[in-house]
């Protein structure tokens, strides 16, 4: 079974996958842990639109 997509999480840089014990996959954004007043842990899925969106490859260190 494939995981429903993401939106533009499947994209950031800031995304992470989080496994579950029973098999399901969370997605969880990084800058969550920087600013959590302005990013959720865990968004709804698909984000559309994200104003801390970073590309994958962009090289901006980590978050």
């Amino acid at each position: 079974m494939t995981r429903p997509a993401a939106g533009l999480c499947d994209s950031c840089r800031h995304q992470q996958l989080v496994p579950n014990t029973r098999g399901s996959v969370f997605s969880l954004c990084g800058r969550s842990r920087i600013e959590p007043e302005r990013f959720d842990r865990y968004p709804r899925l698909p984000v559309l639109g994200c104003e801390g969106y970073e590309p994958a490859g962009a090289g901006r260190g980590r978050a």
